[in-house]
């Protein structure tokens, strides 16, 4: 009876091992399994990633070239408006219209027929409006300055004073080189014109000049020569402006 029971403990004991060495086993296999898929999906998730990052860079890559050309694109149209705006002002200007084209026309015409192109060129320049001026010029002379005389008599005025007239230039010397105080007529002039206000303007180069001065609703036209030792002789003649 004793000896039974023993037996029948030890299989029991047995039994129970087996079924826990198997229910180990499977644990294991469940274990073993879920690290195999967790394992095979973390590569194929990496393989996925790496390819998406890929392919993310590869759209990058184009976005910025289609960019890049977008930005040449806009540089060359941009060249082009300013080109196109260039030519347009430059027909506007250049190209005559109504009567200059007609001017245009007819010097065209006269040119065909055989005319001179100096010729008509000379007739253009010397054609002008009538001007209404005063008949007779006023003349007057007066000193030019040197470095070795700021004197008296070293200006002129004409229409009360309206515009007055100064000459500065280098002493005439002798023979030896040595300085008069009077001017060398022969040499260049600085001649300045002021009108009343203060305003003024100079002019330089040799004697003759010719030179015009506007002043209100007046033009004065003004011939300098040489007018004696150390003289500047000025004749005006004053029109209606404009």
């Amino acid at each position: 009876m004793s000896l039974g029971l023993r037996e029948s403990r030890r299989a029991r004991k047995q039994r129970f091992r087996r079924a826990v060495v198997k229910w180990l086993f499977v644990v294991a296999l469940i274990g073993a399994a879920g690290y195999y898929a967790y394992e095979t999906g973390s590569v194929l998730a990496q393989r996925k990633v790496t390819s998406l990052e890929k392919e993310v860079s590869e759209l990058q890559a184009k976005v910025d070239g289609l960019q890049a050309k977008a930005t040449e694109l806009e540089g060359a149209l941009g060249d082009s408006r300013r080109t196109s705006a260039e030519w347009r002002s430059r027909y506007q200007r250049e190209v005559p219209t109504g009567q200059a084209k007609e001017l245009f026309d007819l010097l065209q015409g006269k040119i065909a027929a055989g005319v001179a192109a100096d010729r008509l060129a000379f007739v253009v320049k010397s054609a002008e409006n009538p001007r209404d001026c005063e008949e007779e010029p006023v003349t007057k002379r007066f000193i030019a300055q040197t470095p070795l005389y700021q004197g008296a008599n070293d200006s002129v005025g004409f229409h009360n004073n309206t515009i007055t007239v100064t000459a500065v230039g280098e002493s005439a010397k002798d023979p030896e080189g040595n300085p008069f105080a009077w001017v060398d007529t022969a040499l260049p002039l600085k001649i300045r014109f002021t009108t009343i206000g203060g305003k003024s303007e100079e002019i330089e180069g040799k004697l003759p000049m010719h030179h015009s001065v506007i002043a209100g609703e007046w033009e004065y036209r003004l011939t300098l020569v040489a007018g004696g030792q150390g003289f500047v002789r000025v004749s005006t003649t004053r029109c209606k402006y404009p």
